[in-house]
């Protein structure tokens, strides 16, 4: 995916642009203080005093946000120094030991069968000794459509399905292994006889998995597959085949040299090839059960099955034909969740690799991290993807896994909710109870705010737990390929970090006073406040009309360390320097969209009534945008225009240049990243709507684009 870094000279770069950021922004602040002074001793100077300030503080914000990014590389570029990962042989010796017990569960929406299908097969090839994996089915129960119907359906054998692709291999190599140790137990045991079936056990198992590769391929080629259903085939299914491939050669190689295996590692081969396809397989509905949560978000799906976890239940019909589930004894029950010591969380548009799950419990189970509640690797993007789009959202989320491991570095963590390996008992210690409906509901993941992770990430610290990121790229995710579903997601994410922070400041309220916390409240402060505080710097800077203050020397150097630093982490995660300015085109773009984002978790904050969950859609063809955001898309580029003209006409050229980079890059992004064809068709769909709704004096149903799903629809995000 990337090329070879030098993690010692990229520490050492990310630590001399920090000491030189540090140094401009001390020059930019004493300039503006200085400043300050200087117009307060004038009355007539109050309107430029206020504007200093202004503007003192929008720069505040953005060094805050410019250092820690930094501080973030810093601690990133450290620890991928420092990481030496276990050996394959040593991760291998958790299948002849008991193992904790593990249960990888898939919270999906009205996802198409193919997007589950790849997720839950990725959760399967994860190895691990044994493992349930578990489809969240969180669709209606009763489908309202026909088509809804049928793909619900669908989406309901799957696990069966692959229970029944798992359970041949399953029964041959757990025989072989049980052969073994009988032939072991009659001191009969010949070790070339067993590399050699061993050898061929391994390539029996490659063999199957391309296979599998072949019938999902179908009669396309690699290369004219989706870039993401390439990376499936890629990394899911071809990239383990070909390592037990080279197993079986390792194994012939020895064979032919005559070097011994011992019986020690002959089991634990023995053990891998059964453990590798020991899985139970099952899909749950919570909206089945009248008395279960139907809170219509992510975090009440998760909590939904969590809290039956461990218990057995009765199935219960009630005289309103709605279905209840009981807690009862185990023979009494028409199912019970086996009890678990991990729960792994994955959303059903990510991909684990082979070796996901045993590199993490590994580290979970160690001497000392008793205390350790989450451990992940924060999703990175699928690439390849040609669009542009799709591209730069995926660098952004590459670059965030960055900035996520210098968090690890500084005692920061934060939970990343697309996945996560979480310890249970854990989640029994924040666990509330609260009544819906008239049912009590067990809440381990809070859904108070729609960034449910991110508050649930307080309440662990909170309870004297830590949270850990793996410093490799083991869980992969797709991003949205259009503005519609993009708008969707950024407004969802840059909702709730406000009303998150005074769980934060309870929490460091009560907790030791010392570096630790220091260092601790730098990061997780900027976390929760960054898109509130970032947003409104940005609207300041680019809305209000400064004047003397841009034209220090100093605002332009502020940024070169940063963009820096930037360029070469896009290129260290395969990407192009020219991407540093696609993604600034990409957030002027977002910006409206989180202020929109912002301004629901005011409403929350005043109102005390919760925003709806805005799932990101998975639709055919292209989301359509809500008319009121595809109308800011035109007129921000018109404004920036407009402004940009004006100083040129008074020779402000500063502000000129400032204004109009920023206007061809909303120009870029209206072009490249909407649509103009986009655009017209989601305000003419929208016009078409009120039109007819306005003059037929009846209640109308959205009219549909071409895009699949209307934007009254996005609008509650369902």
């Amino acid at each position: 995916m990337a090329k070879t870094i030098n993690n010692k000279r990229e520490a050492l770069f990310a630590t001399i642009c920090l000491a030189l950021t540090l140094f401009i922004f001390a020059g930019l602040f004493q300039y503006l203080i200085s400043q300050i002074i200087y117009h307060s001793h004038f009355r007539h100077h109050k309107h430029l005093l206020v504007e200093t300030i202004l503007f003192a503080g929008a720069m505040f914000f953005i060094a805050y946000g410019n250092v820690l990014y930094q501080v973030c590389l810093v601690g990133y570029y450290r620890r991928r120094d420092a990481h030496r990962a276990t050996s394959r042989a040593a991760l291998e010796e958790q299948y002849l030991r008991p193992a904790p017990s593990l249960s990888i569960i898939i919270p999906s929406y009205k996802e198409e069968r193919k997007v589950n299908w790849q997720t839950m097969m990725s959760a399967a090839l994860a190895e691990y000794p044994s493992k349930n994996v578990v489809l969240l089915i969180d669709d209606p129960y009763y489908a309202k459509v026909l088509s809804d119907q049928v793909k619900l359906e669908d989406t309901r054998l799957i696990a069966q399905e692959l229970q029944d692709m798992f359970d041949a291999p399953a029964a041959k190599y757990g025989a072989q292994r049980e052969a073994f140790k009988e032939r072991v137990s009659a001191g009969g045991m010949n070790w070339e006889e067993e590399l050699a079936q061993l050898a061929t056990s391994y390539d029996e198992v490659a063999a199957w998995l391309e296979q599998i590769a072949r019938d999902f391929m179908g009669n396309d080629t690699l290369e004219s597959l989706h870039y993401a259903d390439r990376f499936f085939v890629e990394t899911i299914l071809q990239n383990p085949a070909q390592q037990h491939k080279e197993q079986a050669q390792v194994m012939r190689t020895m064979l032919a040299n005559g070097d011994p295996a011992t019986q020690h590692v002959i089991d634990r081969h023995y053990a891998r090839l059964a453990g590798m396809f020991t899985i139970r397989f099952s899909s749950f509905e919570r909206k089945k059960y009248s008395n279960l949560s139907h809170e219509s978000n992510k975090a009440m799906n998760l909590n939904g099955y969590i809290g039956l976890i461990g218990k057995s239940w009765k199935e219960v019909k009630q005289n309103d034909g709605s279905w209840h589930l009981y807690e009862v004894e185990a023979e009494e029950a028409d199912f019970t969740i086996p009890a678990v010591d991990y729960v792994n969380t994955i959303d059903s548009d990510s991909l684990m690799v082979s070796d996901y799950a045993l590199r993490l419990i590994e580290i979970m189970e160690k001497s000392g991290n008793q205390k350790l509640a989450v451990i992940q690797s924060p999703c990175s993007s699928f690439q390849g993807c040609p669009k542009s789009l799709e591209r730069t959202a995926g660098a952004c989320i590459d670059i965030q896994f960055l900035t996520h491991q210098g968090y690890t570095y500084w005692g920061a963590s934060f939970w990343v909710g697309a996945n996560a390996m979480l310890r249970r008992k854990a989640l029994e210690e924040i666990k509330e109870i609260r009544l819906e409906n008239g049912h009590e509901v067990s809440i381990y993941i809070q859904d108070r705010t729609v960034i449910e992770d991110t508050e649930s990430t307080i309440d662990l610290v909170h309870k004297g737990w830590r949270l850990y990121n793996y410093p490799e790229r083991m869980t992969f995710s797709a991003t949205p390929p259009d503005y519609g579903s993009l708008l969707i997601q950024h407004r969802r994410w840059s909702n709730g970090g406000l009303l998150i922070l005074p769980k934060l400041f309870n929490y460091v309220k009560r907790a030791p006073k010392n570096l630790a916390l220091a260092k601790e409240l730098f990061m997780r402060f900027h976390y929760l406040a960054s898109t509130t505080s970032g947003c409104a710097a940005a609207l300041l800077l680019l809305l209000y009309p400064f004047s003397s203050v841009y034209s220090t020397i100093w605002l332009p150097l502020s940024i070169m360390p940063f963009f820096f630093l930037h360029i070469r982490d896009l290129r260290n995660s395969g990407y192009h320097a020219s991407d540093s300015l696609r993604i600034c085109a990409m957030n002027l773009m977002l910006l409206p969209i989180v202020t929109g984002g912002v301004l629901k978790s005011f409403q929350q904050m005043l109102t005390g009534k919760k925003i709806p969950f805005g799932r990101t859609p998975k639709v055919p063809g292209r989301t359509a945008a809500p008319a009121l955001y595809c109308l800011g898309a035109i007129a921000m580029p018109l404004a920036f225009g407009s402004r940009a003209f004006h100083y040129a006409m008074i020779h402000h050229w500063t502000q000129f240049t400032f204004t109009m980079i920023n206007t061809s890059l909303l120009i870029y992004a209206l072009v490249y990243y909407i649509g103009v064809k986009a655009v017209t068709e989601d305000i003419a769909a929208s016009v078409k709507m009120h039109w007819q709704k306005i003059f037929s004096g009846t209640k109308m149903l959205p009219i549909p684009t071409s895009t699949q799903t209307s934007s009254s629809q996005l609008a509650v995000g369902q």
